[in-house]
């Protein structure tokens, strides 16, 4: 399918590794002007050299880190003095320090507020006034199935996690008739470094299938079609959207 982005600007967060890298070269593949965006500058360079060759109309690689505003702000004025208005944003940053309610110190809450929620919202803050300009936008942000289902000992993702899907879908509505549509990712157990270091050793992540209906982790090229689906043309319609990608893991009737 035709996406129907060929030359728009994206910038996907998040980029050197894992979900972001695998989104990053599928949006490339459809052959946007593609910024790349995390700490890892090695890898980043990297990560923008294989999108050019899937099919990136440009590519490159830019330097941020999410937990300083400052910075967030000045690496999209970078972005912008190179390709101009972003049109797609793909919010993706790492998750928050794990650990049950009683022991995390208010000190750990601050962080996760400014590395969880915070950051993204300054992305998005960020891109909305070019995308209002061009009357065209796509926002996806990548969260967590935390979001539908609070999960056991992760509880900064459980709170920051949800309130950045309350504030993009009220978003959604506000700039749905600018043409930018909004929309978050649900993700589910996807081998990546985070899952990783969640679960520790191989026996925990065999655990960690077993209520999984498909019966496995899924890989990140698995994950980012849909992705880049929303972000395409074909998608003007769905926006407000919270989407699993989960393998069948949240079993209500509305996950």
């Amino acid at each position: 399918m035709d996406l129907g982005i060929q030359g728009k600007v994206a910038v996907v967060t998040g980029a050197s590794s894992g979900i972001g890298e695998a989104v990053a070269l599928a949006l490339a593949a459809e052959g946007v002007r593609l910024a790349v965006a995390a700490r890892r500058t090695q890898l980043l360079a990297e990560v923008a050299q294989r999108a050019k060759e899937a099919g990136a109309t440009e590519a490159r690689a830019f330097t941020v880190d999410l937990g300083d505003a400052s910075n967030v702000r000045a690496m999209l004025g970078e972005v912008e003095s190179v390709f101009g208005n972003v049109e797609i944003l793909v919010a993706n940053g790492g998750g928050p320090k794990p650990g049950a309610y009683q022991q995390l110190s208010p000190q750990d809450w601050d962080i996760g507020y400014r590395s969880t929620l915070r950051a993204m919202l300054d992305l998005v803050d960020g891109v909305l006034p070019g995308m209002k300009t061009k009357r065209w936008g796509r926002i996806v942000a990548l969260t967590s199935t935390s979001v539908k289902q609070p999960i056991p000992n992760l509880v900064l993702s459980d709170a920051f996690r949800t309130g950045l899907v309350a504030a993009l879908k009220s978003l959604a509505g506000d700039v749905a008739r600018d043409g930018i549509t909004v929309n978050a990712i649900a993700t589910g157990r996807i081998a990546t470094e985070r899952l990783r270091q969640l679960y520790g050793d191989e026996a925990a992540m065999r655990e960690a299938v077993q209520d999984i209906p498909i019966g496995r982790i899924a890989t990140p090229q698995e994950f980012a079609p849909l992705v880049a689906f929303l972000c395409g043309e074909p998608a003007r319609y769905v926006t407000g959207q919270t989407i699993s990608i989960d393998g069948g893991l949240i079993r209500g009737l509305f996950g």
